[in-house]
């Protein structure tokens, strides 16, 4: 008599549930039967998988009345279709830790997990230090111009308690806005955003990173500054301490165009400059980019890491079992051992051209791909 699958007790079909090693294996658990079901249901808030992230394409507005998504797994190149209206009409910002940082346009904050459909809310965009002034172009309303114009980045981060493990840590949101002049912060049970001091010599954050026990903040003229983590847990931020100038004569003297830079911390936990270089297609005029080719491609990157005896950035010219990941998200890198169907020694990256979003298609389309930095080749995709 062949067994019955479905009544074996619940607690051992969590333990078996738990043991899958993909999402695909995991997401399939909970389709068997009623009972499978039930009991990963149970469960799902506690699966874990190894760390390989998945592109949110952009939304379909025209003849999808399920509000479906496709999601793009970097694992096995396949897109699935995942029923996500919560994500309409909102910016996305992907993270490490499987949740979405989104801002809607009621301007609500919140983190939002695709898969498991939880949610978890912070303060609103109302509540910033530094509310937006809004100047009306006649093109833009309100909502959608402190979207895509006012707020430039969240990044979400997980600070570790004092004297407890990183799985202990808590979430905490950074925000750069204001077109990056400003820098604010929130964790959960917050009810607003605290303001964090921006040195003004340096211009612009452009990126924000967690090693150890510091919160590092990367400006625009290569300057690293850095916050205890005491700091953020008391609420008392002062100026930041300086770390080190050293990136400023490597971005002087550069021969290509940088348009942006990445911080992050590497799977060694030392902390990494990521430079990302594009064609020189277009110059500034104020407030709006007169396109000359009307396209916009990535071309390279070079990557530095920051020596913490003397300060100094050594260039990288080989990531060997490392996988980075940049764009206009929570920069990260992976193990390629631990995430096998990832290629090492890579950058994966995806478009962070804020001005370009709204017209992808006479702009050549979004900027995704896969830099293999050894080789000095690319590889290009689009959504």
């Amino acid at each position: 008599m062949a067994p019955e699958w479905s009544l074996l007790p619940l607690d051992l079909l969590a333990i078996i549930a738990l043991k899958s090693e993909t999402f695909e294996d995991f997401y399939y658990f909970s389709a068997v039967c009623r009972s499978w079901n039930h009991a990963w249901s149970s469960i799902k808030h506690q699966w874990r998988a190894t760390p390989v992230p998945w592109l949110l394409l952009a939304e379909n507005t025209n003849d999808n009345p399920n509000h479906l998504r496709n999601i793009f797994n970097l694992g096995n190149n396949k897109c699935y279709q995942f029923n996500l209206p919560e994500t309409f009409g909102t910016r996305c910002w992907g993270s490490p830790y499987g949740w979405l940082v989104m801002a809607s346009r009621d301007f609500s904050i919140r983190l939002y997990n695709p898969i498991t459909k939880a949610h978890i809310c912070f303060p609103s965009l109302e509540t910033f230090p530094n509310p937006p002034e809004y100047f009306d172009t006649g093109k833009q309303d309100y909502p959608h111009w402190c979207l895509t114009r006012f707020l430039s980045k969240l990044i979400l981060l997980k600070v570790s308690q004092i004297g407890h493990d990183h799985e202990d840590g808590e979430f905490v949101i950074m925000a750069l806005y204001n077109e990056k002049e400003c820098l604010a912060f929130s964790r959960l049970g917050d009810q607003s955003w605290t303001s964090i001091y921006v040195d003004k010599i340096a211009n612009m954050v452009v990126d924000v990173a967690v090693v150890g026990d510091r919160v590092f903040a990367m400006y625009e003229d290569g300057a690293v500054r850095y916050w205890n983590i005491t700091e953020f847990q008391n609420l008392e931020l002062g100026k930041p301490m300086d770390y080190t100038l050293s990136g400023l004569n490597i971005l002087n003297n550069s021969e290509r165009a940088i348009s942006n830079l990445y911080l992050l911390q590497s799977i060694n936990s030392n902390l990494l400059v990521v430079l990302r270089y594009k064609d020189d297609l277009f110059v500034s005029d104020d407030e709006y980019f007169i396109f000359q080719d009307k396209v916009y491609e990535t071309d390279g990157f070079r990557v530095y890491q920051i020596n913490p005896i003397d300060k100094s950035w050594d260039e990288i010219v080989d990531l060997r079992e490392a996988a980075l990941f940049v764009g206009n998200n929570s920069s990260m890198a992976l193990s390629t051992v631990q995430a096998k169907c990832l290629q090492g020694n890579c950058i994966y990256f995806t478009d962070d051209e804020n001005e370009c979003w709204t017209a992808p298609k006479e702009f050549g389309g979004h900027d995704m791909g896969v830099y293999d930095i050894k080789c000095n080749k690319l590889w290009r995709f689009y959504d």
